[in-house]
């Protein structure tokens, strides 16, 4: 939501700048008109001024010049609110492009590892809970054999990544992404890219750079983050994924009762390192989803600042091929006017030794 609600803020901004410009740029047509009116006169030739008083030409000049600094004027706001609508647009671009860009990161990269994150465990504590019951019940009833083995089979075919594939195409409207914003141009807007024009090529150049050097900070940030993480994760599996469903060992020979309680009492619930072995897996986990959000937002914010330096890196590249393509042309027109004198020179001298003689 907060990047929805950023890409609104810079859509209404882009058009209000773009609504400014469009009512500037029709003020400034009929300041225009408003001065061709006074020089031709209503009945559009040129008034001649020897026939009128001295006190009416001076009001002629007079109104001529209050209208002409009334065009500049407004000739100068339109400039001003259409450089505004420019970096404006652009702005909305950029932040269209990085909330595409988190959008997609979000359904496709994100919601696999969220889902990770929050079933960690289950599936091992369900096959261990599932292998303890399977060899209590393979040792005290064995005629109850074969369907214990299929029950068996299915436990060891448990895979939380097929799981989690079978979930994600269960529910696809909810975690398909959704179709990539596109720009919407304001009252027939033609320009859809961004724009490197010479009066903001300086500034985003200035935008590249700085968003060079906090990539390459960000991504060295979150590469040892995600190493912490991936440590932690491995370590957090170690502790629940123990061999502890073996619990044949704790029923006797004897068909009593009293003598299957003890033996589970002595063999299995009474473990000194119980108590303590779960205090460290919960502290374990905290910090594994301390560190599990941390990576998340920092590569969100390295997706979306990785979107905005692509988008701009290109736009400057198309505007420098353009200006060498132009230069070219220019040094290529002049190389050949000069080669072509340069083949007619001998030419020429012959033509005129043979004219001599």
């Amino acid at each position: 939501m907060k990047l929805l609600n950023e890409l609104y803020t810079v859509m209404k901004t882009y058009h209000m700048y773009h609504t400014e410009t469009l009512n500037a740029e029709t003020k400034l047509r009929d300041a225009e008109r408003q001065v061709g009116v006074g020089r031709t006169g209503p009945g559009g030739g040129v008034e001649p001024l020897f026939g009128m008083r001295i006190e009416e030409r001076h009001q002629r000049r007079n109104a001529a010049r209050k209208m002409e600094k009334m065009r500049e004027k407004r000739k100068a706001k339109y400039s001003e609110n259409k450089l505004k609508s420019l970096k404006a647009r652009n702005e909305y671009l950029l932040t269209m492009e990085a909330t595409n860009s988190c959008v997609f990161k979000y359904y496709i990269h994100d919601l696999p590892d969220i889902i990770d994150c929050c079933d960690l465990g289950y599936h091992s504590s369900l096959s261990r809970a599932l292998k303890t019951y399977l060899s209590a019940e393979l040792s005290l009833e064995a005629s109850r054999r074969t369907g214990l083995e299929v029950l068996e089979g299915a436990v060891e075919g448990l895979d939380p990544a097929r799981d989690r594939q079978r979930l994600l195409g269960l529910y696809p409207t909810a975690f398909c992404p959704p179709p990539r914003f596109s720009f919407q141009p304001h009252m027939g807007d033609p320009v859809t890219q961004i724009a490197a024009q010479p009066q903001v090529q300086a500034e985003l150049t200035s935008r590249l750079q700085q968003l060079q050097s906090r990539l390459s900070t960000l991504k060295i940030e979150n590469e040892e983050v995600k190493k912490t993480w991936g440590a932690t994760l491995t370590t957090l599996q170690d502790m629940t994924v123990l061999d502890d469903y073996d619990v044949s060992q704790s029923f006797t020979h004897s068909p009593s009762s009293e003598s299957v309680k003890s033996s589970v009492s002595d063999g299995y619930l009474n473990k000194p390192s119980l108590a303590k072995r779960r205090a460290n897996q919960q502290e374990t986990e905290l910090f594994y989803f301390q560190k599990f959000r941390e990576y998340l937002e920092g590569s969100n914010l390295i997706s979306k600042l990785q979107a905005k330096h692509d988008l701009l890196k290109k736009a400057m590249a198309e505007g420098q091929i353009t200006d060498t393509l132009s230069t070219s042309r220019g040094r290529k027109n002049s190389h050949s006017k000069h080669q072509t004198r340069t083949q007619l020179k001998p030419f020429l001298c012959w033509w005129r030794a043979a004219s001599a003689t």
